[in-house]
């Protein structure tokens, strides 16, 4: 065998090694996309959860909770505090979501949840002015949805909306 097959040999077993490559690379970006789906989806399951089990097991949360629907603006001004950074938590949290979203990291099914998330949020006050002191840290795209959206058909339970 001469040399020159030989280098011919060598150039084909390269290029099949730079296609295998490229390969492994695009399965290692599809975990990982999977698996980022999978850590905001869980993310936000985690706060939902919190949320409803202090409903449930916290008497003074859930009258904390009720009182920003129904008393926002007879509300003394340590509550209405404490409800912005409650308000803080959870629209920092959607927020980031739609970032991901828009970035592709989220599929449209799992938009599905986000949205209504973002519905019910949308309309709590302590939502709103958490969204207010935000706005500013996020692009012009999450903002005009975020503005955008016209909540409808949310569910009340004892005077305040079902989810945060």
């Amino acid at each position: 065998m001469s040399l020159q097959e030989i280098y011919y040999i060598a150039e084909m077993v390269a290029g099949v090694a730079v296609i295998i490559s490229i390969v492994f690379v695009a399965i290692e970006l599809r975990q990982n996309t999977y698996v980022t789906r999978k850590a905001m989806a869980d993310q936000r399951r985690q706060r939902e959860n919190w949320f409803l089990e202090t409903l449930c097991t916290d008497s003074d949360f859930r009258k904390f909770n009720t009182s920003i629907n129904i008393n926002w603006d007879d509300m003394e001004e340590d509550e209405r505090y404490r409800a912005i950074y409650l308000g803080f938590r959870t629209v920092q949290s959607i927020l980031d979501e739609l970032v991901a979203y828009f970035d592709g990291q989220i599929s449209t099914d799992e938009f599905l949840a986000l949205d209504w998330n973002i519905k019910i949020a949308a309309t709590r006050p302590h939502c709103q002015q958490a969204y207010q002191l935000m706005k500013e840290a996020y692009s012009p795209r999450v903002q005009k949805y975020w503005e955008a959206v016209k909540p409808d058909g949310n569910k009340e339970i004892g005077g305040a909306l079902f989810f945060q």
